[in-house]
């Protein structure tokens, strides 16, 4: 049996019955809301992990495995025989791993820097035509690259920066830096440039100013830029193709290409599925990792730079 609760003296308050909690109508289609986003949510995270679980599986199943069928049977014959041969010191893996190490970090130092620099200036400094000048940096976005390489041969020939290390990361640098210009520029016009007025009132110069103010208030926009720099450096294999002749100079995904084949048959390449998927787990990892712990920097950045 229900009672209703009496109202205080002059008010106007409908009565609510004692029996029932408030708000107990609205559980049941919130708690069905939440159920379906949470199924969902995992449905999604399962699809997408498929792949990524399915290429872990096969790096430890041997080159017949494609033949047999891959099935739940196959985890009978996991083995670690490929990733044997690729830490096999013969094959001089550390050598790429360096190589492609000093490539990615340097361009993503340097492209850093460099954006910062140049997206304060476009964003901070007014001067003549410093709209058609942040155009025209743009423009390099829509050319393809392959339509570049011939030119930046040359270039870096007459530099004498072919067959190097150096060469590869300037061209690597120059590619990133269009969009990532366009980034930093967007994220710094974020900052209320009253904050900037209160540190040169307190008398910071440029380079003050620019440590400590405005980078620090920028930063998820330079780890932004920064691990897209990484990411172009690891990853590159066509300028590598293109720029470097000597096999000491070899980055991971070129040296890992040559890995994975052979020539069983004369003048066929034959890959080793086994062998390649185990090479680009290997070559996945450092970015997962640096990917993973910096994300939070990367979505604040990544949604600063895309909007003004």
């Amino acid at each position: 049996m229900t009672t209703l609760t009496p109202a205080a003296p002059g008010t106007t308050a409908p009565a609510r019955r004692e029996g029932r909690a408030p708000g107990s109508r609205r559980r049941g289609p919130a708690a069905i809301s939440s159920a379906t986003y949470v199924v969902g949510g995992t449905l999604l995270a399962l699809a997408s992990l498929a792949p990524v679980l399915y290429i872990a599986l096969r790096s430890f199943l041997p080159a017949s495995a494609d033949a047999d069928g891959v099935g739940w049977g196959s985890l009978l014959d996991l083995t670690a025989a490929n990733y044997a041969r690729i830490f096999d010191p013969s094959v001089g893996i550390t050598t790429y791993v360096r190589n492609s190490f000093v490539v990615a970090i340097s361009v993503a130092l340097l492209t850093a820097v460099v954006a910062t620099l140049a997206g304060y200036a476009l964003s901070r400094i007014r001067f003549p035509l410093a709209g058609l000048i942040f155009v025209v940096l743009l423009g390099p976005m829509v050319v393809p690259y392959q339509g570049l390489l011939t030119p930046l041969s040359i270039v870096l020939g007459k530099l004498g920066l072919l067959d190097s290390l150096t060469g590869v990361v300037l061209v690597l640098v120059t590619l990133q830096l269009p969009f990532s210009v366009f980034v930093m520029r967007n994220t710094l016009d974020g900052i209320p440039v009253e904050l900037e007025e209160a540190a040169q009132l307190d008398g910071a110069g440029l380079g003050r100013l620019l440590r400590s103010v405005m980078v620090p208030l920028a930063w998820p926009g330079v780890v932004t830029v920064g691990l897209f720099g990484f990411m172009a450096g690891w990853n590159d294999l066509l300028s590598s193709v293109v720029f470097l002749s000597s096999e000491d100079k070899y980055t991971l995904p070129l040296a890992l290409t040559n890995i994975t084949t052979s020539f069983k048959i004369p003048g066929v390449q034959i890959v080793d599925p086994g062998l390649l998927t185990a090479t680009a787990c290997v070559a996945t990892v450092p970015v997962v990792v640096l990917f993973l712990a910096l994300q939070r920097y990367y979505t604040k950045g990544l949604i600063g730079g895309s909007i003004k």
